[in-house]
Parts: C-alpha cells; sequence; structure tokens
C-alpha cells in the first residue's frame, strides 16, 4: 500500500514552495475512463477518473474529473459539439462535484481558444470546480485576471507546449489555485508534474497493461530523477 499523499495544502502548511516537490509529494492521477471492476485499485491509490464520453460513476469519495471532449474533437478535425457537451454536463451534474471540470476550450488555439472559453464560462454551473485548459499563444498576463473565477488551470496545447508547466503551475499557485497536467502519457511526464509540482494529472498510460500499471504506480510513488529530461516531449499516447 502506497503512504499518505500530501495535498498542495500540506506542502504549504508544511514550508513548501509552490512549483517545487518533496520526496513525499505525489500528485492525484486521473486515468481514463473504465469499469468499476477498477475501482477497488484506484481507491486503494486515492486515484480517480476522467470522464469523456460516458456518465460518470465514482466511487464513493473518487477525485474524479469532467473532461469536455475538446481533445477527441482535435484529433477527429471536427469543432467542439456544445450541445452534446451540454448534455453530457447535465448527466454529470446530477451526479455530483467533480474533483475539476475543464472548461470548452479549442486546443493549440491560443488567443481564439482563451475567448471560446470566456464565452462559455456563464454558462456553467457555479457549484463546480472549473479549470482553465492554458494553450498555445496564451500569456500569464491574459490568464491571471481571470484565476478568481476559476478553481485552476489545466495544461493543454501540443505537446511542445508542455515545455511551459512550471511557469503555469507557479501562476496557478501563487493565486492559491490547483494545477492539472493534462496528458501525462510518458513516465517522464510523470516525472515532470512531479518536479514542477502539479496538483493533479491524467494519463491513459498505467490502462494499457497490468504490467503498465504497475510501472506506472512504482515511479508515481518513488520518483526517479533520471526521467527528468530524456524522453520528456517524445510523442505519446495520452
Amino acid at each position: 500500500m502506497p503512504g499518505p499523499r500530501m495535498t498542495l495544502g500540506d506542502r504549504l502548511a508544511e514550508g513548501h514552495t509552490p512549483g517545487r516537490t518533496s520526496g513525499l509529494y505525489r500528485p492525484t492521477v486521473l486515468v481514463g475512463e473504465c469499469g468499476g471492476c477498477w475501482a477497488p485499485r484506484l481507491s486503494a491509490l486515492g486515484w480517480g477518473r476522467m470522464w469523456i464520453a460516458r456518465r460518470p460513476v465514482p466511487y464513493e469519495n473518487e477525485p474524479w474529473g469532467f473532461d469536455n471532449g475538446a481533445f477527441r474533437y482535435h484529433l477527429a478535425g471536427i469543432p467542439f459539439d456544445g450541445v452534446a457537451f451540454l448534455r453530457r454536463l447535465e448527466r454529470a451534474h446530477a451526479v455530483g462535484v467533480p474533483y475539476l471540470a475543464v472548461v470548452p476550450d479549442i486546443v493549440a488555439a491560443g488567443p481564439r481558444s482563451l475567448e471560446f472559453s470566456l464565452d462559455w464560462m456563464p454558462r456553467l454551473p457555479r457549484d463546480w470546480p472549473w479549470f482553465l485548459a492554458v494553450q498555445d499563444g496564451m500569456n500569464e498576463e491574459d490568464v491571471a485576471p481571470l484565476l478568481c473565477r476559476l478553481a485552476g488551470l489545466f495544461l493543454g496545447g501540443s505537446t511542445a507546449f508542455k515545455r511551459t508547466a512550471g511557469a503555469w503551475c507557479a501562476l496557478a499557485h501563487r493565486h492559491g489555485r490547483r494545477f492539472h497536467y493534462a496528458r501525462a502519457g510518458t513516465l517522464a511526464r510523470l516525472a515532470h508534474a512531479r518536479e514542477i509540482g502539479a496538483d493533479s494529472l491524467d494519463s491513459s498510460f498505467p490502462m494499457w497493461t497490468k504490467q503498465r500499471f504497475d510501472t506506472f504506480v512504482r515511479h508515481w510513488r518513488d520518483g526517479d530523477r533520471r526521467l527528468r529530461i530524456p524522453g520528456l516531449f517524445e510523442t505519446s499516447s495520452p
């Protein structure tokens, strides 16, 4: 069984600087949608699931996430379906309050994505913790004034954009908000998320095979500084 996880609040209380991790700190992990048979293993680790297509069915106290589905539309080369999003949101909202929910965005679209997200925000339920997806082409000066209306920042954008994760994490923490490292699809990205002090991350890496699951757990639990640089930004699964 893994040891206790430290939250951002725990780290601040013990004098840790946001954006830097201790050896004990582990970000909350959200894996992809999967059946209830996974619930005991996820619960034992304090992990949750990121729900996109299906109605969320969280286990008790699961830190689950609600994804807006923008990345799937991006991969398919089709525009965001707002009507379908609102239908999913209505079903999910009846389930309860998630760990995080992602404001609709446009992948790698910079200022256009920010404007798109701002247009959507008045239509979103205020009792949910909404995260803004930061994208290629955005800058801190544009995003910082919005943080009072948000629960956190969600690292969207291209693979190359992951290099800026540390700056966005620091911005979120300076404003008392959380930071989520999206698509941490390699062990090196897991190491990067730990290094910068991300509060949470999502990855499909653990769900491919039992060996991958066990490997991801081991690196999440113990870390491996050798993974910080080599292979960090290679193309991989989400």
